[in-house]
């Protein structure tokens, strides 16, 4: 082989091999020489040299790019190691086996016999990469799926407590699903995070090594890199996986607000009396039944006035809230608007809180039974009557008052009345 020719192909940083169509190495590159255990020798069968290549495939392999004239390429994924060849680490110095892409390419026919050249490009980094990328990936899906379920348990749980008319129930139901999906959904978030930072870092590197590829002046190489690349759809993949990521932390984001709301609305830190804030009490109780309102609620007007804190207990009133917006949105077919207004007018010892519909109603003729123990008008299975019973019970045990107003077909309003500072505050509402 010329001498220059020779020069050229020992400076490349790819492994260069010519054998002949016997699979007689011919010639070995520094690449090779300098990257394998012993110094290959020329003039004896390939596979004396480097046993490790599997001799019948191979000479197939070969076969094929004599007849052919065409080039055959196998990728680090089916045969990692072809030759083995040592990778040094940069940083640390450590050996580690080369991940390969290898070539075949027919080189024409001289001295009467065909030759052939091996062309072994280095892809250990780029393997690296995407192993981890893959690996990040997998255990992603694996977060997303558990956070599925977790979310699908907390929309199981949340319609649960939106038909418990039981506050004992509703609030042991709250402060358990609280409790038992923030702990692992705080785990979750935290290992997101981290893969969020692992996969920039990973895709930096992925997208290094393009830019290294694109110096490179064997098109041949380019060529195979770009067929690679677009065979494993990298740039989807480095386009795709921020997103996913993005998407499901702000889903665990979401749970977590759902979460703070339930534990907002048991408040089962406290049974005695306190005092609440009654907008967040509102707010947190408007998420309980979110659920439930979506299907028939298109609007839901908020006309807050400026309100003091109020001496009460306030798991016991988000369950009144609870079981005046369920009725709301169970006499509403569809279209509906909710109004909730607060008002506190100055100098004045209570607030209001009003709670209006555009349902279909009630009729006069019933509506001074409406807070009747067991009266409904529900269809059996939807209601057992205690709702409106058991929200006027904690209202007179607050020493306020629940008044209704209604006419069928223009929709339904409550009206709350409650002392700022309750009188007598020892006794607790039982439900």
């Amino acid at each position: 082989m010329n001498t220059v020719y020779k020069q050229i192909l020992n400076q490349l940083n790819v492994g260069i091999l010519v054998l002949d169509e016997q699979c007689t190495l011919l010639y070995a590159n520094n690449f090779i020489r300098d990257n394998h255990k012993h110094e290959p020798r020329t003039g004896v069968s390939l596979f004396s040299q480097f046993p490790e290549i599997p001799e019948d495939w191979f000479r197939k392999r070969v076969e094929s790019v004599v007849m052919f004239h065409n080039t055959s390429f196998t990728s680090w994924q089916y045969r990692p190691h072809l030759l083995n060849l040592m990778e040094t680490r940069p940083i640390t110095g450590t050996h580690e086996l080369m991940y390969q892409s290898c070539s075949l390419a027919y080189l024409g026919h001289f001295d009467q016999r065909h030759l052939i050249g091996l062309i072994v490009q280095d892809t250990t980094q780029t393997a690296l990469s995407q192993m981890k990328l893959a690996s990040t990936l997998k255990k992603l899906n694996a977060e997303h799926r558990q956070l599925q379920k977790l979310n699908q348990q907390l929309e199981e749980a949340q319609s649960q407590l939106v038909q418990s008319e039981k506050m004992a129930a509703v609030g042991q139901l709250a402060a358990g699903v609280a409790h038992e999906i923030n702990n692992p959904v705080c785990f979750i978030k935290s290992n997101l995070e981290c893969l969020q930072d692992y996969t920039r870092k990973l895709i930096e590197l992925s997208q290094s090594v393009e830019g290294l590829i694109k110096h490179i002046d064997d098109e041949a190489l380019k060529t195979q890199f770009n067929q690679y690349k677009a065979s494993l759809d990298i740039g989807y993949i480095q386009d795709e996986l921020p997103e996913i990521l993005a998407e499901t932390l702000d889903g665990t984001q979401r749970i977590q607000d759902i979460t703070t709301s339930l534990r907002d609305f048991s408040r089962l830190d406290s049974a005695e009396w306190q005092q609440a804030d009654i907008h967040q009490g509102l707010e947190s109780t408007l998420k309980i039944v979110n659920h439930e309102l979506k299907y028939s609620v298109d609007e839901i007007v908020r006309d807050y006035g400026e309100l003091p804190s109020v001496l009460c207990l306030p798991a016991q009133l988000n369950q009144v809230f609870l079981n005046l917006l369920v009725n709301a949105s169970q006499a509403i077919d569809k279209h509906g608007r909710i109004v909730i207004q607060t008002r506190h007018e100055t100098g004045s010892e209570s607030i209001t809180i009003r709670i209006t519909d555009n349902g279909k109603g009630i009729p006069a003729e019933i509506q001074a039974k409406i807070f009747d123990p067991f009266f409904t008008t529900k269809d059996v299975g939807q209601g057992t009557g205690l709702g409106l019973s058991i929200s006027y019970g904690i209202i007179q045990a607050h020493q306020g008052n629940i008044q209704v107003t209604s006419a069928p077909g223009e929709g339904t309003s409550f009206l709350i009345k409650l002392p700022v500072t309750p009188k007598r505050t020892e006794h607790t509402v039982c439900v």
